[in-house]
């Protein structure tokens, strides 16, 4: 627990200074419920036994100013309690939203957190986990950690408050009756926790298993919808998402019931309590006045402390079973902190206005636990208005090598310089120089409007600029023939559009974006020879204007390049112009 206690403390970071105020509106309840339990005593024992104004209660009463009839004052005491009762009941729902806004606000500022970390991740860190992980973390740990770390631990300090107030007032009443209730409910919760303290720790760790497995299935089996429905493995995908479901709900229910088993248990324990009291009570030869008297003020203090009690069960049950969720984003924290990545790290768009050479020295790399290099000592130089092409069988490096260039990966070995300057501590302004256009384009569910102008907000789109941008992409007549023209939803990774048309909405975004660099990843191997023939025409147009960096599947898409780079075993083994290197690749 303390270790449990040590990861929600460095989750919260700075906010945990803003729980003092918290606590001390959790007072101000607990002193409401002590004002209205200590009128309960006076009020039934002026209510069933009124003689006993004559004694110490009636100088009580007289030193306050209250009347000393027995009408005037049962009517103002139960007035008063009706009134502080009210406003009890009116605080705990405020408390408990304060409780729950401060949980949730801690949810929000965790996604946030994380999503800013993912993005920021070193590519071969956020290549070591599949995507669902990263889906896991920030929809549910950070929901987890919110509804069943902070706010069972919040209500725990609240409700204990009321409980240990109440507890004192009823130790004031009657110290042993106390004791025999204080007996029963300690014994109950360390009964049930002990029971149900590992069974609890488990199931929160199986459930987010179990969650990961779920999202990765329904993630593969939707994504990968045509291969799997042509090879006819459907099956496989449902199979994993129904296995994992049922894992889930099968846990869920006996979660469900252990969570429920404190109320009843408690009703049990009440009552026997009562029955014992009053048991004693006889046996001991006391009379029925003073029962009547402590009967009436344990009742109340009953009442509120089943609630209480049942809480910091389900309280303590919460706890338990989000314990693997919080150790989960509790150590993905701490790996995101490792990498330097913090909460204050801001997105920049630091731009060039122009590009000049790019510089590559001995460069080498090798991806994790991989024994051989996959890049070995590659240098050239690029620039302004150039067209490179780098060609070479699969597995060469060329993709590998590329990423490196868009510094997605960091060399092990050699050096890359950006106009002069070492590029790593330049690569926001290299980037806004450069536009990627893969062989698979990244297309969002949304206009085509938005995917030419990405990132930009829709009320800022600069429409002039999407019509050029489309049409230096052979995409007018496209556009014409869509049923809402710019203002077509594209849907889910651009299915209304051909392979070829997502392409040219790629390179109409670089267009767009006015990036000087275009970086080809085997961009037009989607493409038919006679779209591919436009690209590699728009390419020759853009020679000089732009400089491209052409990886081709296609050797004719190299035509235009000034060099060209072959590739193999992470080697540049040659390069020369299109007839020198291509020329031997025909014959």
């Amino acid at each position: 627990m303390k270790k449990y206690l040590q990861e929600i403390r460095h989750l919260l970071g700075s906010e945990i200074y803003k729980l003092p105020k918290l606590i001390f509106l959790f007072l101000g309840v607990t002193l409401l419920d002590l004002v209205g339990l200590g009128l309960i005593g006076p009020y039934m024992a002026v209510v069933f036994d009124p003689q006993s104004l004559d004694g110490k209660l009636g100088e009580i009463v007289s030193s306050v100013g209250l009347p000393s009839d027995e009408k005037s004052l049962v009517i103002i005491v139960g007035v008063t309690i009706c009134i502080v009762f009210i406003l009890k009941a009116l605080s705990s729902m405020w408390i408990n939203y304060r409780i729950i806004a401060f949980s949730i606000q801690q949810q929000v500022r965790l996604r946030l957190y994380l999503m800013r970390a993912y993005q920021s991740l070193p590519y071969t860190e956020y290549l070591r986990r599949n995507s669902s992980e990263y889906i896991h973390g920030m929809q549910v740990l950070s929901g987890e950690f919110s509804s069943g770390a902070l706010i069972p631990i919040l209500r725990t300090i609240s409700d204990g408050m009321v409980a240990i107030a109440i507890l004192c007032l009823l130790a004031w009443t009657n110290g042993p009756v106390l004791i025999l209730l204080a007996t029963m409910l300690i014994g109950l919760v360390i009964g049930y926790d002990k029971i149900f303290r590992r069974r609890l720790g488990s199931f929160g760790e199986q459930i987010n298993n179990s969650n990961t497995r779920m999202f990765q299935g329904i993630h593969e089996g939707i994504e990968g919808m045509k291969e799997i429905r042509i090879l006819g493995k459907e099956a496989y995908f449902y199979n994993m998402v129904r296995s994992e479901t049922k894992k889930i709900a099968h846990i869920s229910s006996i979660y469900q019931i252990i969570s429920m088993a404190p109320r009843h248990i408690l009703e049990v324990l009440f009552v026997c309590f009562f029955v014992a009291l009053v048991t004693i009570t006889l046996l001991l030869g006391d009379g029925m006045q003073t029962l009547l008297s402590t009967v009436g003020i344990f009742g109340v203090a009953a009442l509120r402390l089943i609630p209480s009690v049942n809480m910091l069960f389900a309280n303590l049950i919460q706890l338990r079973h989000g314990r693997n969720s919080v150790s989960r984003l509790y150590n993905d924290l701490i790996e995101i902190e490792k990498l330097g990545l913090t909460p204050t790290d801001t997105i920049t768009n630091k731009t060039d206005n122009t590009f000049e050479s790019l510089k590559v020295s001995n460069v080498s790399f090798s991806y994790p636990k991989m024994k051989s290099e996959s890049i070995k000592q590659v240098s050239f130089y690029i620039k302004k208005g150039e067209s490179v092409g780098l060609m070479g069988p699969s597995g060469s490096g060329k993709t590998t090598l590329v990423d490196i260039l868009l510094g997605l990966l960091e060399p092990s070995a050699g050096a890359i310089k950006y106009n002069g300057s070492d590029l790593g501590k330049r690569m926001q302004a290299w980037r806004s120089q450069v536009a990627y256009l893969p062989q698979q384009v990244f297309i969002m569910d949304n206009t085509l409007r938005c995917n030419v102008a990405l990132g930009v907000e829709e009320n800022d789109i600069d429409d002039t600029r999407v019509n050029e941008s489309l049409r230096q992409a052979f995409l007018p007549e496209v556009v014409e023939q869509l049923p809402e023209g710019l203002d077509t939803v594209l849907g889910e990774r651009g299915v209304r559009l051909s392979g070829g048309q997502r392409q040219r909405v790629a390179l109409a975004r670089a267009f767009y974006h006015g990036r000087n660099v275009l970086v080809m990843d085997e961009a037009t191997s989607a493409l038919d020879n006679e779209t591919e023939h436009e690209i590699v025409e728009e390419i020759r147009k853009l020679h000089g204007v732009k400089t491209l960096i052409v990886i081709a599947h296609r050797l004719t898409t190299l035509k235009y390049c000034d060099r060209i780079f072959k590739l193999e075993n992470g080697e540049i083994i040659e390069q020369g112009d299109y007839e020198s290197i291509i020329g031997k690749e025909v014959h």
